[in-house]
């Protein structure tokens, strides 16, 4: 289902190779050697870099397919690599502040765990909203956060220039997560695919 911010758009996804895709970014993953990230620093948040030597790319084809479909763009030629991907814990008191993740292209979440009572929240930022006016705001046609609803097995694209982050995680449950990051050949001329 494709869905718009002013200046933005993202999809949520229900992989048809869900239950594959969870059981790898589950149960079947190394982690990265490397575990020490900078962008940790403004935030709280129980992470673990994934290994890129996992076959991740055939687990995410599905669903970037449907993506690429969505927004009417033949992707064939894009030669999209996965950049980097990292699993997620919340617990009480953890959250993800506001950020983006340029230079990179597009950017990607998988729902580990179903949206409880208290549980953070994944949201995007409108970094223009200052630019709304106040009637369109008592009206309430837009806010300065677009929430997405977490649920199990779901997939979250977006490009990587959006604001987006994780509200407070106010509850028991653990919150879990896998985010990733793609890159793909921006020289090439892409022609709308209908």
């Amino acid at each position: 289902m494709l869905d718009t911010l002013p200046h933005y758009f993202y999809s949520i996804i229900d992989p048809p190779n869900k239950d594959e895709l969870l059981y790898a970014l589950e149960r079947n993953t190394k982690l990265h050697k490397e575990q020490e990230c900078s962008w940790s620093e403004g935030c709280s948040i129980q992470f673990e870099r994934l290994d890129l030597e996992e076959d991740f790319h055939s687990l995410f084809a599905p669903s970037l397919s449907q993506f690429f479909q969505e927004i009417q763009i033949d992707a064939r030629n894009l030669k999209i690599q996965l950049h980097e991907i990292w699993r997620n814990t919340y617990q009480r008191n953890y959250f993800q502040e506001v950020h983006d993740h340029l230079p990179l292209h597009l950017s990607g979440v998988v729902f580990l765990t179903d949206e409880q009572q208290g549980d953070g929240q994944f949201f995007f930022y409108h970094k223009h909203y200052s630019e709304v006016s106040k009637e369109w705001r008592d009206v309430g046609l837009f806010g300065d956060r677009k929430f997405v609803r977490a649920k199990r097995g779901r997939v979250l694209l977006f490009p990587s220039h959006m604001l987006h982050g994780v509200s407070i995680h106010k509850s028991d449950n653990m919150r879990r997560t896998v985010a990733f990051n793609l890159i793909f050949d921006t020289s090439v001329t892409l022609k709308n695919s209908i």
